[in-house]
């Protein structure tokens, strides 16, 4: 009972750092790039802390599922953050000039398309698959849909497309736009429940199998 709450402890702090991770890079990513011209040094910068990030968050959620008992797929990882960055880098072109709810809603959609493969070859690899095993599954459907919603709601949000009402508006924030703190909050709430469900689909999927199992970073720990 003792080493299936060690366990599940990590986990829960493995879901919230690949959370911090995330929001972080994606918060520091849009704020260079959002008044930036798309080919200026700052809209690079953004691109990079945003590579940087989505690599972190890869590592983590190897990581997490897997503790250090199983070598990290780097190549994989690292082409799944390069794949990412540039599905977020494609979403925001596609929203940055939208000139309506409707627009920022189907390029939503179109994300959440685009995401599939991406979640199901990163649980592949998480899992010790082939990453190219599969593309679709049921379950990254709705991780794909769930970011998507997330980073809708975001930008709707930050843009000041949605409006919020005038008691939030008036809250001191520290600095930050009441939009700012409202959006990141509602992208972070999005990103931990995605990884959250990332990761107990991946240990569930795991755990079928009789040679495996969550490991500590000592890789004494096995189910």
């Amino acid at each position: 009972m003792i080493r299936e709450m060690i366990r599940t402890t990590v986990r829960g702090i493995g879901v919230v750092c690949l959370t911090a991770v995330e929001v972080t890079a994606l918060s520091v990513w849009l704020g260079l790039v959002a008044d930036a011209d798309p080919l200026s040094a700052s809209a690079l910068i953004g691109v990079v802390a945003l590579s940087a990030g989505m690599l972190v968050e890869g590592l983590l959620a190897h990581v997490t599922v897997n503790g250090w008992s199983r070598p990290v797929p780097a190549r994989a990882v690292a082409a799944l953050a390069l794949a990412e960055t540039a599905l977020w880098v494609g979403w925001f072109a596609a929203v940055r000039w939208a000139d309506g709810l409707l627009v920022v809603v189907g390029a939503g959609l179109a994300f959440a398309v685009a995401l599939v493969p991406r979640h199901t070859v990163m649980d592949n690899a998480v899992r010790g698959r082939n990453p190219l095993a599969s593309l679709v599954q049921r379950a990254t459907i709705g991780l794909a849909v769930l970011q998507a919603a997330g980073a809708t709601a975001w930008f709707l949000v930050v843009s000041g497309l949605v409006f919020l009402p005038e008691w939030l508006v008036t809250v001191p924030v520290g600095g930050f736009s009441a939009n700012a703190v409202v959006g990141a909050a509602l992208l972070a709430g999005a990103v931990f429940a995605r990884h959250l469900l990332a990761v107990r689909h991946a240990l569930r999927t795991v755990q079928r199998s009789p040679n495996s199992g969550w490991r500590s970073s000592r890789g004494t720990l096995r189910k």
